[in-house]
């Protein structure tokens, strides 16, 4: 069933919801070997250093694009969460255009209240929900990135194969 939000666009959107709604699994070949990328984001959330996070997360999707062969993503971790009225935001994506090259995600690794490093949890969701605006354009071909059920089922499939998984596999060790 679409969001509320599908009345309300042009008949050309909608197309691209629908196309959007029935993708549900990111498919990749062998999660196993992002496996040690990902810990490795956990390792950094925990120096609370930004460049440490920074370079784990560009090395994490770095081999996420070329497990995926679409174009490289720049990541940009920033500090304390933007927040107003309506909440915090947790992190942007940005499409290659004109004047951008190369695509761009923004994380925030701080709560904007707090100033605490956020959750390893809630960093990976946030970190997998910008990239798949990625996987939108550059796998799936889609002309705009909407949040649809297929979006988020394509989030928490990456979710389930590297953080669930690699949690189970992390805790083995």
């Amino acid at each position: 069933m679409p969001y509320s939000y599908y009345r309300r666009l042009p008949a050309k959107d909608k197309k691209i919801y629908r196309a959007s709604d029935k993708i549900s699994n990111v498919p990749l070949k062998d999660s196993n070997k992002l496996l040690p990328y990902v810990w490795d984001v956990q390792s950094a959330l925990k120096t609370k250093e930004k460049t440490n996070v920074l370079r784990a997360s560009q090395t994490l999707t770095n081999q996420l694009t070329l497990q995926l062969e679409i174009p490289p993503i720049k990541i940009k971790v920033l500090t304390s969460r933007p927040h107003n009225n309506y909440g915090e935001l947790h992190g942007l994506y940005e499409p290659i255009s004109p004047k951008k090259k190369v695509a761009e995600i923004s994380v925030w690794m701080l709560t904007a209240k707090r100033k605490q490093v956020v959750a390893f949890k809630t960093y990976m969701r946030t970190l997998f929900h910008e990239f798949c605006h990625h996987l939108d354009y550059e796998l799936y071909r889609l002309e705009d990135s909407f949040h649809t059920e297929g979006f988020f089922k394509r989030e928490s499939s990456l979710y389930k194969q590297l953080v669930s998984a690699g949690m189970r596999e992390y805790e083995i060790h």
